[in-house]
């Protein structure tokens, strides 16, 4: 609490027009108590002076605090890692984007048989096959899981992938191709692929299920919702029924570069809104 006095001149006149002064105090919360005012008058210059003393109760606003998901319970994380990772095999490779769509996109399946727990929202590493150019392995690469929890099958022993094949020309006009996206939109059924993770918390899907879930995406940045959605309104849970609202932000460049048929089935149903 502070105490503030502030004395106001009024000219002997009977003039409206009166200077002001306006401070900015803090961007806190003010409360003002009433107090007695007290006037005067200022024999020597024959101006009326009136004192006003007023109390101050400042209040900080509320602080709005995150909900950090980093100590979730239940979560894995960093089960397998880059020096130790689990060996997939690829079950399922297949392009999702039209002809006509700038770029490729894949959706691919792997076998975990249920050794990477993972949790809708999380991603994986993949460490691609092959030599850097120092000779050394090649680092990892992380990527959204595009299924939910059970997966695809439904059985819990695999995880999607949504990636898309990253070709460009550089400066030099030389063909680049991305390491991972091109060893991975490049495999065939039955290929072995090095996996590490689950990681991440930050992402995971709310377990309310009267929550209002807003997402946004852009392209492959589909693949976290798709896990959503597939938990929300295609599987069948004893412990959650989505009962909640879901809003869908997601921009493609053309309608052959719009990926998953149940994202548009959803939108069609009404079951989410876009």
């Amino acid at each position: 609490m502070a105490a503030v006095t502030a004395a106001v001149s009024f000219p002997s006149t009977k003039s409206t027009c009166l200077p002001t002064r306006t401070s900015i105090i803090s961007p806190e919360r003010i409360t003002f108590k009433k107090v007695p005012v007290y006037c005067y008058r200022d024999v020597s210059s024959g101006v009326r002076v009136v004192s006003v003393k007023a109390q101050v109760t400042t209040e900080a606003p509320a602080k709005v605090v995150k909900e950090s998901k980093k100590n979730e319970e239940g979560v894995v994380v960093n089960l397998f890692k880059p020096k130790n990772p689990y060996i997939g095999r690829c079950l399922l490779n297949t392009r999702i984007t039209g002809d006509d769509a700038p770029g490729e996109t894949w959706h691919m399946v792997f076998s975990t048989e249920g050794e990477i727990p993972y949790r809708e929202g999380q991603s994986i590493g993949v460490i691609p096959d092959g030599i850097d150019k120092n000779e050394k392995p090649h680092k990892l690469r992380l990527y959204s899981i595009a299924s939910s929890a059970l997966g695809d099958f439904g059985d819990s022993k695999t995880v999607s992938l949504c990636v898309k094949r990253l070709v460009y020309t550089n400066e030099k006009g030389e063909l680049v191709k991305g390491v991972c996206s091109n060893f991975l939109c490049d495999l065939k059924p039955g290929a072995e692929v090095k996996i590490t993770g689950p990681v991440g918390k930050e992402m995971l899907m709310p377990k309310d299920p009267n929550a209002t879930i807003i997402m946004l995406g852009t392209g492959t940045g589909i693949a976290p919702f798709r896990s959503y959605l597939w938990k929300m309104f295609f599987e069948k849970h004893d412990d959650y029924k989505f009962n909640g609202l879901a809003w869908l932000f997601l921009g493609v460049p053309t309608s052959s570069s719009l990926l998953y048929k149940e994202v548009t089935n959803c939108q069609k149903k009404g079951l989410i809104h876009d």
